[in-house]
């Protein structure tokens, strides 16, 4: 589902701008930003928005990012809420075509129960409520700080269930297939399962699952 193609062309203009706070990281340094790693739960979907991680890490090469923490600060910009208003009337008719939903207490609704139901393909599900929850925002259904609760909420889960992010991904893609064998983003999606956390510069290298288990 690509419905940010607009969104690449305008990130790719205003990244350079961005402000970033800290220059230096010291390697022996362990980054953590919670925030920005429960948005990296629905990342897949925002980076195939953007293209592929070769676009991504381009967009990074291009900004000048080289520090851990400067790629930190350019991956907040892109990765939360990567969704605007100008997309909302497109996101509604998504909602409305894939989900059935409408309104607020729809999306809610749809949110608690993949969170809640057995599934087993949990990735899966927590990749979608991340990803919804940030079109949610777009489209006036969630607030910002609504957004970040639930996506904050989801991180301790997928932590619990998966020792990694090769292991979360792969879980992702095992439940995409079981959605749909003939999904024509198929490709795409295999190919950003197989790179996105392994390519020069990746933030899922950066901000690892679960640093104590790796």
């Amino acid at each position: 589902m690509k419905i940010l193609n607009t969104m690449k062309i305008a990130l790719i203009t205003l990244l350079p701008f961005f402000m970033l706070q800290s220059c230096g990281s010291s390697t022996s340094e362990r980054i953590e930003d919670e925030q920005l790693s429960s948005f990296m739960l629905g990342g897949i979907y925002f980076f195939n928005g953007y293209g592929d991680t070769n676009d991504v890490a381009n967009m990074m090469i291009g900004a000048g990012y080289t520090t851990d923490q400067e790629l930190v600060g350019g991956y907040k910009e892109i990765l939360e809420f990567p969704f605007d208003s100008s997309q909302a009337s497109g996101i509604k008719s998504v909602f409305k075509s894939m989900w059935s939903i409408n309104n607020k207490e729809q999306l809610v609704e749809s949110i608690n129960d993949l969170k809640t139901r057995e599934h087993p393909y949990k990735a899966w599900d927590y990749a979608r409520i991340v990803n919804n929850a940030n079109m949610g925002y777009a489209c006036g259904f969630l607030t910002k700080e609504e957004v970040i609760k639930t996506t904050l909420e989801i991180l301790p889960l997928a932590r619990e269930k998966f020792k990694n992010w090769d292991d979360y991904f792969a879980d992702f893609n095992k439940g995409r297939i079981d959605w749909n064998p003939e999904d024509k983003d198929s490709k795409s999606f295999e190919n950003l399962v197989n790179t996105i956390t392994k390519y020069d510069r990746s933030i899922y290298k950066i901000l690892p699952l679960n640093a104590d288990k790796e």
